[in-house]
């Protein structure tokens, strides 16, 4: 071990510590979307049917939330915390798949170190929501693939990579086209089957294994409903509702496809996803895969890859392209969080191809001063891209947890007002249930039913959102002419992408 190695481990070291004590300090004590009433609520009473949590249950990441609030009895923090602890667990997995894709030793924690300070990721951390679960789980699970791979004839070895996609999908169905990574290792079993009947039989007994993993959380759910009938019908009227009213994919949110993979893929995936909402990050990450590109094309040998990891970055470029897709077409549009997954791989490929053009120049003695200086540059700029990340991330994550959000500052103010009123909300409403505000609020869906609500009773004030007034004009309902706007209330949109700027109106008649 080299000393520049060692310092650098102990960087990545500081810097993981620094992250995981950072985000248990500001876990984030707001409960600010539907979804996350939805997993708050489930750690007191878990009902599908109540929504407590929504479809598919979470199971794994509600368990683990429950387990933590024993000690703590405050389900949203619990949750925070259990996501804090998965990520640190991750650092595991992605040491391990680091080392076996460079062969880079101890200077593989520059991996977990840049994965896990990445600001979006980081904010996600301390957040009562599974993704930041689901990508912990997604490493271990990426890691066991590979690590399958490298002796697919052993029966643990397979198993595990089945048993974390089981994990995997129990914490997070959506990242199912992460799937696709089991296709290399089933090829594997495949090719070491001397006749075509062995061959079927390994691969659909390893099918058969995956099935039965997946089952294991599924009949929890089954149970939980009480019978499959329940399941069924509950399954099918949340998949019907996610893909044609309220589930923000193609069919359900009218919007040109150019526009939409505008906004996935330059606002969600670039500017809020992997920078965090920062330029200088952004910059940062643009110029080190600059010079790692020339400095490959300049240097004499770039040190390729092995066949097999090689096929597995493909296979793991493959997943990416198809969540991508999936978040294109089957998630909602206006959450950043739906498009996280991608980076990850992104990260990944950054790394890999840092370490492999640095070490490759070293190996290579080359004669020019200025490409013997490269690796140590690389070296700079990479660690200096995380520097930034972590004081940039630290600063968000402190933001995040004192800034109170749009929703309850909206709560505040109409819980100063003395008199009979009436809220007409979109999806503020399951969080202004969660606060138990004590005047009356009622979700709205069509226009003809506002007015019949709104006119029962003419001695109260009737307030609405701007998502409604939005929400009507998609009705073709213009009613402009009847609103008297009462105030504005913000709060970043990075913390609130969807509900960041919420303004009152009040209905005048």
């Amino acid at each position: 071990m080299t000393r520049n190695a060692l310092v650098m481990a102990l960087f990545a070291a500081v810097v993981i510590a620094s992250v995981i004590c950072l985000s248990l300090l500001y876990a984030s004590p707001y409960v600010r979307t539907w979804d996350e009433v939805d997993f708050t609520l489930a750690l007191h009473r878990y009902d599908l049917l109540a929504m407590q949590p929504h479809f598919p249950g979470y199971p794994y990441f509600i368990l683990g939330g429950w387990f933590i609030n024993q000690w703590m009895n405050n389900p949203a923090i619990a949750l925070s915390v259990f996501n804090t602890l998965a990520a640190l667990s991750s650092a595991i997995p992605m040491f391990l798949l680091a080392h076996r894709l460079t062969g880079s030793g101890i200077r593989s924690l520059l991996l977990p170190a840049l994965v896990l300070s990445s600001p979006y990721i980081w904010l996600m951390s301390s957040r009562p929501m599974s993704e930041c679960a689901g990508m912990a789980m997604l490493w271990w699970f990426l890691w066991s693939i590979r690590f399958a791979l490298d002796r697919p004839h052993a029966v643990l070895r397979h198993g595990l990579a089945l048993l974390m996609f089981s994990f995997l999908m129990g914490i997070r169905l959506s990242f199912f086209p992460y799937g696709l990574a089991l296709v290399p290792l089933w090829y594997s079993l495949w090719q070491q089957g001397a006749t075509r009947w062995r061959r079927w039989l390994r691969v659909g007994g390893s099918a058969l294994a995956a099935g039965l993993f997946q089952l294991i959380w599924v009949a929890g759910l089954v149970l939980s409903e009480g019978n499959v009938a329940g399941f069924w019908k509950l399954s099918l009227a949340f998949v019907e509702g996610h893909f044609s009213e309220w589930g923000g994919g193609v069919i359900s949110t009218p919007m040109p496809m150019g526009e939409r993979i505008i906004l996935l893929f330059g606002q969600n995936l670039l500017g809020s996803a992997l920078f965090g909402g920062s330029i200088l990050i952004g910059m940062s990450l643009a110029i080190l895969a600059v010079i790692t590109l020339i400095v490959r094309g300049f240097a004499a040998s770039t040190g390729h890859l092995n066949k097999e990891n090689r096929n597995y970055l493909l296979w793991l470029v493959g997943c990416a392209v198809l969540y991508s897709v999936w978040a294109l077409i089957g998630q909602n549009i206006e959450k950043p969080r739906h498009i996280v997954p991608v980076v990850s791989p992104i990260l990944c490929l950054l790394f890999v191809y840092i370490i492999r053009t640095a070490d490759a120049v070293k190996a290579s003695d080359p004669k020019s001063r200025l490409l013997r200086l490269a690796p140590k540059l690389l070296y700079t700029l990479f660690i200096s891209l995380i520097v930034v990340q972590v004081f940039y991330g630290s600063q968000l994550l402190k933001r995040q947890a004192l800034d109170e959000p749009a929703i309850y500052q909206l709560h505040d103010y109409l819980s100063s007002l003395h008199e009979p009123l009436i809220l007409f909300t979109w999806e503020e409403t399951r969080v202004l249930q969660y606060l138990q505000a004590d005047y009356e609020h009622e979700r709205i869906y069509t226009y003809g039913y506002f007015q019949s609500l709104a006119g029962a009773n003419s001695e109260r004030r009737v307030f609405l959102t701007d998502h409604v007034v939005q929400g009507f004009a998609a009705q073709g309902k213009s009613v402009e002419s009847h609103l008297k706007q009462i105030a504005e209330f913000t709060s970043d949109t990075l913390f609130d992408p969807a509900y960041g700027h919420v303004t009152l109106f009040e209905w005048v008649r």
